[in-house]
């Protein structure tokens, strides 16, 4: 007979025994996590140390770049934090706002949190650092500095001298030359020239003229002294270049323009301010000329970026200052360029001239570089690095008549502008006062003969009207410029 007890006893020390095993196996494999997760541990920060010694060594950088591009020469990875990009040159990235770019070819490495957490910013200028003194007043206005430096170019004076000359001269031949076909080089009996420009339209003989006057009365001295005169065999001016005025099919009783021959003239390029479609002229800009930071870009991204590794950090930029006292030659005739191109632009938009930016503008949609080329009907003197604004004909009567055409052309470079040259507003803003027309005919009759003036009409009243009307826009834009970038105290 079993003994009840000795059973119990039995169950309660398999129990026991049971408990004690299942406390083991749980042990056992608490310590197996502990020692594997100490094992990853030591693992990862073993990866660490390799990866923080190794990659510098095999200039993994220069790796990937020469997969990447095999054609490119080696760069350190400073030179490569250094490298620009060309293509933000071409892209329309506004240079005062933080911007980011990534290599195509590494776009499908990077997630979206990557992209925006290692992205370069720029330092925002600030009012302190354009405060640069004698080279921008007021925050919109070229300085007296650059004023100084301007060409002094051609004055009233000079242009009262023409005129005189002309109504004394004689002509003794007409030589192929000065543009189109018909146009011709005159040659006096002194042995002084000048180009004559001769139109079947009176028109574009009035936009010559006038265009002339009305950068008289804007004290823009880039216009080459010109007057007017009928060609009439019978007079004295004339007489002796008959025959050379048959040759060139010239009618007589017909007015032309004679221009003073100016010499030494080269080619004048477009600046870069004005070059894409997407620039601007500003004293920011200014600001990043005179400093040296105007083709300053962001760096490409590299691949250790991408790792995290540690790279030599390029020198930072020291703080600009807040005023400049001198300027290097270079940069100085560069200002002294863009500050004549401010008044070219406002004279242009006034005529609203097709010959010169405009007419790159307009094929630089069938010619990417069209741009880069001379500008047309600019030049620049190589002793003065005065520009001079050549063939106005197409001013205040057939660009006028073309405006529907070509208006979103002068609107965008005007519309880029925001820095003048003070004089040239404050003459604009008293011809509207006075009134254009009633200034454009005072100055016709005071400057032409009676033969002249009847032959040749005054300005019609349809192109004074839009030229009041583009004065006040010219304004408007030198008003919308203050509110952006003139400091109020």
């Amino acid at each position: 007979m079993l003994d009840v007890r000795s059973i119990e006893l039995g169950e309660q020390q398999h129990e026991d025994f049971s408990s004690d095993s299942m406390s083991m196996s749980f042990c056992r494999k608490r310590s197996f996590q502990r020692q594997a997760c100490l094992l990853s541990v030591m693992a990862a920060f073993s990866l660490g140390l390799a990866l923080g010694a190794f990659v510098p060594i095999i200039g993994i950088t220069g790796a990937h770049r020469d997969l990447a591009h095999p054609s490119a020469d080696h760069r350190s990875p400073s030179d490569q934090v250094a490298h620009v990009d060309r293509r933000l040159l071409k892209s329309k990235v506004n240079p005062y706002v933080p911007v980011s770019f990534v290599q195509d070819d590494l776009q499908d490495m990077i997630t979206s949190d990557a992209e925006s957490s290692s992205s370069v910013e720029f330092v925002l200028p600030t009012e302190a650092d354009v405060d640069l003194d004698g080279i921008v007043q007021d925050g919109i206005y070229w300085g007296q500095m650059i004023e100084d430096h301007i060409p002094r170019g051609f004055n009233e004076a000079e242009t009262r001298s023409w005129q005189e000359y002309i109504s004394g001269s004689f002509v003794v031949s007409l030589k192929p030359g000065c543009g189109r076909m018909q146009n011709r080089l005159v040659v006096f009996s002194d042995g002084r020239r000048a180009c004559a420009r001769y139109r079947q339209n009176t028109d574009q003989i009035q936009g010559e003229l006038f265009s002339f006057y009305l950068g008289q009365l804007l004290n823009i001295s880039n216009l080459v002294p010109s007057t007017a005169s009928v060609i009439d065999v019978q007079s004295p001016l004339w007489v002796s270049a008959a025959q050379d005025i048959a040759s060139a099919q010239w009618k007589v009783q017909r007015p032309v323009v004679l221009t003073k021959w100016v010499s030494d003239l080269e080619p004048a390029g477009i600046p870069s301010p004005f070059q894409p479609m997407d620039k601007h002229m500003n004293k920011f800009d200014v600001r990043n000329i005179t400093l040296g930071l105007e083709d300053l870009r962001q760096p490409q991204r590299t691949l250790l970026d991408l790792l995290g590794v540690p790279k030599p950090q390029p020198t930072p930029l020291q703080p600009p200052p807040r005023a400049v006292k001198h300027l290097d030659k270079g940069k100085l005739e560069r200002l002294v360029e863009l500050a004549q191109w401010s008044d070219l632009i406002v004279f242009d938009y006034l005529i609203a001239n097709l010959d010169r930016v405009v007419n790159n503008l307009y094929n630089f949609q069938w010619n990417a570089d069209i741009m880069a080329a001379p500008a047309h009907n600019l030049a620049k003197q190589s002793d003065s690095q005065l520009l001079v604004f050549l063939d106005n004909e197409s001013g205040l009567l057939h660009g006028y008549r073309l405006l529907k055409k070509y208006e979103a052309y002068h609107g965008l470079l005007l519309d880029n502008l925001c820095i003048f040259r003070r004089n040239t507003i404050q003459q604009l803003q008293q011809l509207k006062d006075d009134g254009p027309a009633v200034r454009l005919q005072r100055i016709f009759e005071h400057s032409t003969t009676d033969k002249v003036r009847d032959i040749l009409p005054p300005l019609p009243e349809k192109s004074a009207k839009i030229l009041i009307d583009r004065i006040d826009r010219v304004l408007s834009q030198v008003q919308k410029c203050q509110e952006q970038f003139t400091v109020t105290s």
